[in-house]
């Protein structure tokens, strides 16, 4: 019986762990090096992924089919197939990491959201709808990207704060400009 019992226990010793967040340095290592390609795809209107609500659930394979369908009959989507492949990212994935990794922006960005939310009955015609587009993005985002944060993603997004900063404006349709050279910041 004890044989038994330590032949159990060595078996459980050679299981893989498997991570309990996508935030992996291997996942960000990944979507880093399709982002740069990702981004040189002609779309036809990048603007319009400030338009983008995504619903309040956590299936990421169901954001993506979502996602596509939005994006039906696009020629770029078979582009995008091959680069996310090229760098062994699912679209699921791609999803979930391009969101979760947001979560540090959107968590920045919150006192300068306070502030425009304050000033927006001040603002010219133009800049209101530019700001309201910008509170309604932000605030979608959030209220789907919270809910689905899992104690091993809050840590994974407080150990790579920096790198998902500087990573989140690299993304397509961010509202930061991109930061060169910011991805090589240590976390």
């Amino acid at each position: 019986m004890i044989k038994t019992i330590l032949f159990g226990a060595g078996l459980l010793a050679f299981v893989p762990a498997y991570a309990a967040t996508v935030l992996t340095d291997q996942n960000l290592s990944r979507l880093e090096a399709a982002l740069p390609k990702l981004a040189q795809i002609k779309q036809d209107d990048v603007g319009s992924l400030h338009k983008v609500r995504l619903q309040r659930h956590c299936d990421w394979p169901r954001h993506a089919t979502e996602m596509r369908a939005q994006q039906q009959g696009k020629s770029y989507l078979a582009e995008v197939d091959n680069i996310l492949a090229e760098h062994q990212l699912s679209p699921a994935l791609f999803m979930e990491l391009t969101a979760k990794s947001s979560w540090p922006l959107l968590q920045s960005l919150q006192p300068v959201l306070a502030v425009t939310r304050q000033t927006l009955p001040f603002l010219p015609q133009a800049q209101q709808e530019q700001a309201r587009q910008l509170l309604a993005q932000t605030d979608n985002m959030t209220q789907v990207v919270e809910p689905c944060l899992s104690e091993a993603d809050s840590k994974a997004l407080r150990q790579h704060q920096h790198r998902l900063i500087a990573l989140a404006s690299k993304l397509p349709g961010s509202i930061l400009p991109a930061q060169p050279g910011a991805a090589g910041k240590p976390d």
